[in-house]
């Protein structure tokens, strides 16, 4: 499954810092200031805890009281308009979050997280050029935040500036691999060449993707896939790592057409957008040789099928691809693969895992970036349309493009909306 219509996604609001910061001008807010309770503290994690497990109406209720104790007292900070945007962005009121923030920096106006945060919220309204404001106002602060580039180049782009687009993406891309490349890999790479790709066996040769629920975003693209994977291609086979939400009929339709199940369970209180990473289970499976990871909403194209082989063809371990403006993750959760066998388990890499902003269906990218990118970043073929060469990448192979507007990983949906 994926994040948006473009193939990319809204970036998530800014990690919220676990304690939370002296109020730098009390007057702003209140005539005096008093330390925050402890009735107070214990609302406030009352609300992360409801967050952090899916109970959003819980989260909003509690960080509510949060902002309205703590206006009472003089004591409201930052991090608490921050959260409440976030419960806000999250549960898809977007005015809303755009208010509480701007309440915020009229307490806080030189905080560039607060700006950040405002910027991201308005690239999802036509107020762009206020987007861009937001933006430059946090660098002017000195955020060298990945999420600033990130929205600087979504909204340059929207702007129809798509050169300081191409920068900013680079300097999103380039601030990333700054902030994660250099942490200590969690394996070795191997030497010399990767194993040659074995056609013989698709079965081994995985696609894999995750489905819940009966949504036709997800199952209307998937099941084309299914139906055209024998003809585009042939030597792989697609897997399915699903719940016991998804309809049992559509799951055997899947089956009839050669797809590999595998029946997946949330575990309680786990947040539904953990699911997104299912799929890479494929990537230590002693039965996968090679794996290519995927999005259910995006079909497969010859564009990715030229640049597929041509990974193949080459001496590094791993694939990747980015092919929109949106596309300025170092490792994007939908397009990429590798060799089977070399990178630890799913399970080992969340251990691994540490966070560096509040968690939302942006994890599978986070997770990517944090534990897999410092291990493959010399090891990785990266398929760059919009910002090669940047970290290395080069430009896709000159077959197979795709329409103008099209790109590798978009929301295929649309193209049945009209015949349903």
């Amino acid at each position: 499954m994926s994040q948006d219509g473009t193939g990319g996604f809204l970036r998530p609001l800014a990690r919220i810092p676990p304690t939370s910061p002296v109020i730098a001008d009390p007057g702003r807010c209140a005539s005096a200031a008093v330390s925050p309770s402890a009735d107070l503290d214990h609302l406030r994690n009352v609300a992360r805890d409801a967050y952090a497990t899916g109970r959003a109406a819980e989260a909003a209720e509690a960080q509510a009281a949060v902002l309205a104790r703590a206006k009472a007292a003089g004591t409201p900070a930052a991090d608490d308009f921050l959260f409440a945007g976030l419960i806000h962005h999250a549960a898809g009121r977007g005015a809303d979050a755009i208010e509480i923030l701007r309440d915020g920096l009229r307490c806080y106006p030189d905080n560039a997280s607060m700006h950040e945060n405002l910027a991201v919220l308005l690239l999802a309204t036509p107020d762009i050029s206020g987007s861009i404001e937001a933006c430059r106002s946090a660098l002017a602060l000195g955020s060298d935040s990945p999420n600033v580039h990130d929205c600087l180049c979504s909204a340059y782009r929207r702007a129809g500036r798509t050169d300081l687009a191409i920068e900013a993406g680079r300097q999103a891309l380039e601030c990333k691999d700054r902030r994660f490349g250099a942490a200590r890999p969690l394996v070795a790479m191997p030497t010399g060449l990767p194993p040659a790709f074995n056609p013989g066996h698709p079965e081994q040769n995985v696609i894999a993707y995750t489905l819940w629920s009966n949504q036709p975003r997800y199952q209307v693209p998937l099941l084309e896939n299914a139906r055209i994977r024998p003809h585009l291609f042939p030597e792989w086979t697609i897997r399915v790592y699903h719940d016991n939400t998804v309809d049992r009929g559509y799951l055997g339709r899947l089956a009839a057409l050669g797809v590999q199940l595998r029946s997946m369970v949330l575990p309680p209180g786990v947040p539904p957008h953990r699911g997104l990473l299912w799929r890479f289970e494929a990537i230590a499976d002693p039965s996968v040789a090679r794996f290519l990871i995927r999005d259910a909403d995006s079909l497969l194209t010859v564009k990715e099928r030229v640049a597929v082989d041509a990974w193949l063809l080459s001496e590094f371990h791993f694939h990747a691809m980015r092919d929109w403006y949106s596309h300025t993750d170092l490792l994007l959760a939908g397009m990429w693969g590798g060799v089977g066998g070399i990178l630890p388990p799913l399970a080992a890499l969340m251990s691994a895992y540490t966070p560096w902003r509040v968690e939302n269906d942006h994890v599978d990218q986070d997770l990517l970036s944090v534990t897999v990118w410092p291990a493959i970043r010399r090891n990785v073929l990266i398929h760059d349309s919009i910002f090669q060469p940047c970290l290395g990448s080069v430009a896709f192979p000159p077959f197979g493009a795709l329409p103008a507007g099209h790109h590798i990983g978009q929301n295929a949906f649309l193209h049945f909306s009209k015949s349903g």
